[in-house]
């Protein structure tokens, strides 16, 4: 349990943490300097001098390392931030797992339930209810199940990060410019997630790294890990009242409002140490060596300005209580007397799986060696801007002295006849010679001897070209110099020339992204922490939940209501991929587009998708989708063709059966032919032998009718008709 703090112990605290973090960054300043275009102008006035008699140019600050620093700069703000969110903490991971088996149970029985619905059917109609494949199809809902399925948890997690980077309000996306900005130029970059003044959202206040000490944890290169931290700021007493009022008594008011005023010359105040001082101050390199020369505070505007600026000094540490269990002050000084000081720790958020340990709630990231200094980008390009400077000061110097190609003039040579004043034999002269091409002598003239008023072979003050040439190609070296410290090549300026190789223009676009994966590595660490930091707050913030709206693309609005109970008790962790690799896989994909089109494995309108898309993921979902719509049509004109090979072969084997069946009929034609000609035949004989044996019946007919005919007649010519007898 933490034991309470007396007043006086938690001032000594205060104090002791500012004596011993708070310094004047010297260093800081002059890297901000540097990449401002701001330099002492007493730095170089030796060159500038040259006795009274006047220099025709000036030393001017030619900005060298601002351009790099904002090539990197800009192409992170131009890679969208697409963060992943997972759940750490074993407790949600057992209720995810847990969902995860209750919805493979509910999609396994829906689907069986629907295939007995429709095999009660089929067994209705008479049809075999055999079904081989539902095994597969329960194991292909399983598979999908389990690898595609996203929890409650995360769900609701990511709607509060995209809500996050969507509000006006957290302004995130400018806040990280200015974090990338102070990481390339000090080395350092710091932040604090707060809540707003109104309690229901929450607030990413950028630190200055020239007012922000910490006791560094030289451990971890995360601030939040340190062990102490001081951040001042510089405000007025109205202010102050807004902010720290409510906590002020009215002898604290009092006392604010009797603080003193200071009267500040604005003009830039220079801090000059030498080699021969111990003044501590950091000596730099250079032409002036051991001279280091810093602008001051306020601003660099000349002037007289009354400013009533007051230090706040917000002090904070992290300690361990009897009970073993890590615990957050914080307190706050301001000017030199004002205390509002704090007994009870900071309610801080913690983990699930670690409860006993906690951070600063200052945080960010340093970009340090292994021994522990920071690495200021534009610091190791100092003296790089220095020679860049000076090189140009030459040879505009050079420039502006240059001269012409002229004549030796002999002033006793000249003819007296061209006047009576010097100055007009020699305006008559020179007007002779350049417009009528006649240089005139008088030989007739005392002491003259026949010569060319040339006495030597004339003067050239002209400016050699092998000059300038020379310091263009000194100065072309120290730009490539920075380029290789930088990373950021001609390539990636927009330097590419007409002679240069696609190769080449690759090779160096390929190794500038190597170079500055470290900057921008560290960047996407810093974004991280950022919105992890910034889902802590969230679940300190809307305690009851959150209900917003996302903007899905141009047209579309998603209303979202993130559960307290998904997210305001869980520990995340979100990944995002790197920024260096998301633009040149952009490139690279951008690159094969017109290829895969002339392969016709895309349509042309995916070109222009694929050309104005924004997103590493739209892009390869546009590309992805493509293929597979191509793809599928592919298959299906494959199995249309396929059908159709098909088709053709038992066309062809239905032919060549028909051709089969045509000689077989034939053969069955001339043989029911035969057939057909046997049997007329065997008709016509039958009707010829029935004709016959007609013809035999008939004739023993007619013969016995004939014998009958007689006897009847034989009886009639007897007159006896009881007679049957006859005699012949």
């Amino acid at each position: 349990m933490a034991k309470k703090k007396t007043e006086d112990e938690l001032i000594d605290f205060t104090n002791k943490a500012i004596n011993e973090l708070v310094f004047p960054k010297y260093t800081l300043k002059k890297a901000y300097n540097y990449y401002n275009g701001v330099r002492d102008p007493e730095q170089f006035r030796y060159l500038e001098s040259n006795f009274g008699i006047g220099n025709p140019t000036s030393l001017e600050f030619i900005p060298l390392i601002r351009k790099h620093v904002d090539a990197i700069v800009g192409e992170f703000l131009e890679t969208p931030i697409i963060p992943k969110i997972t759940c750490k903490d074993s407790k949600t991971i057992s209720n995810i797992e847990r969902d995860k088996h209750l919805k493979i149970v509910k999609d396994v029985y829906t689907y069986l339930k629907n295939h007995l619905n429709n095999s009660i059917l089929t067994f209705l109609n008479g049809r075999n209810i055999t079904d081989k494949a539902i095994e597969g199809q329960i194991n292909q809902i399983i598979e999908d199940i389990d690898q595609n399925f996203i929890s409650e948890y995360e769900v609701a997690a990511q709607n509060v990060i995209q809500y996050i980077l969507n509000s006006r309000d957290t302004d995130l996306i400018e806040k990280l410019r200015i974090l990338l900005l102070d990481l390339l130029i000090t080395g350092y970059a710091f932040y604090k997630v707060v809540p707003s003044k109104s309690g229901n959202n929450i607030e990413i206040k950028i630190l200055d790294p020239l007012n922000t000490f910490i006791d560094k944890n030289f451990s971890s290169n995360y601030v939040k890990l340190s062990y102490r931290a001081v951040v001042r700021e510089w405000l007025t007493k109205t202010q102050i009242l807004n902010t720290y009022g409510k906590h002020l008594s009215e002898e604290d008011i009092e006392d604010l409002e009797n603080m003193y005023e200071t009267v500040t010359d604005s003009s830039s105040i220079y801090v000059r140490s030498y080699n021969n001082q111990c003044t501590g101050f950091p000596a730099s390199d250079g032409l002036e060596a051991g001279r280091e020369l810093t602008p001051g505070l306020p601003n660099e505007q000349y002037g007289v300005l009354t400013n009533r600026l007051i230090p706040v000094y917000t002090v904070e540490w992290v300690e361990t209580d009897s009970d073993f269990k890590m615990q957050r002050y914080e307190q706050v000084k301001i000017g030199n007397t004002l205390y509002i000081t704090q007994n009870e720790p900071v309610e801080v958020v913690r983990s699930q799986d670690n409860p006993t340990f906690c951070t600063l709630s200052t945080s960010g990231i340093y970009f340090s060696t292994r021994s522990s200094e920071p690495y200021s980008l534009v610091l190791a390009c100092a003296n790089l801007q220095d020679k860049y400077d000076v090189l140009h000061f030459y040879r505009d110097s050079l420039l502006a002295s240059s001269g012409t190609v002229g004549d030796w003039l002999d002033v006793s040579m000249l003819p007296q006849f061209l006047g009576t004043k010097l100055p007009e034999r020699v305006q008559k002269w020179l007007e002779y010679k350049k417009k009528a091409g006649v240089a005139l002598i008088d030989t007739s003239q005392d002491g003259i001897a026949f010569n060319n008023n040339t006495a030597f072979t004339g003067f050239d003050d002209t400016v050699k070209a092998q000059t300038i040439e020379a310091i263009e190609m000194a100065i072309d070296r120290i730009e490539n110099t920075c380029s290789s410290i930088t990373g950021v090549f001609r390539e990636r300026l927009n330097g590419i020339q007409q002679k240069d190789a696609v190769t080449n223009v690759k090779v160096g676009i390929q190794n500038s992204f190597t170079i500055t994966k470290q900057f921008t590595h560290q960047m996407d660490l810093l974004t991280t922490e950022l919105l992890v930091d910034c889902l802590n707050g969230a679940k300190k913030v809307w305690k009851k939940g959150l209900k917003g709206t996302l903007i899905l693309g141009d047209k579309g609005v998603k209303v979202f209501t993130a559960l307290p109970e998904f997210f305001t008790v869980t520990d995340y962790d979100i990944n995002i991929e790197a920024s260096s690799n998301i633009v040149r896989d952009m490139e690279t994909i951008k690159q094969i587009v017109p290829e895969l089109i002339k392969a016709q494995a895309l349509d042309p309108e995916d070109l222009i998708e694929a050309l104005t898309v924004k997103s590493m993921t739209e892009l390869r979902n546009n590309v992805g989708n493509s293929l597979k719509k191509k793809r599928q049509e592919a298959n299906q004109v494959g199995q249309i063709q396929q059908q159709l090979e098909q088709s053709q072969q038992q066309l062809q084997q239905l032919m060549s059966e028909n051709k089969s069946l045509n000689g077989r009929l034939e053969a069955l034609n001339e043989a029911k032919i035969k057939l057909e000609q046997d049997r007329l035949k065997s008709e016509t004989e039958i009707n010829w032998y029935k004709a016959r044996t007609d013809k035999a019946y008939k004739d023993s007919v007619a013969e016995t009718n004939k014998q009958k005919v007689e006897v009847e007649e034989a009886q009639m010519y007897d007159g006896n008709p009881h007679n049957n007898k006859v005699k012949y």
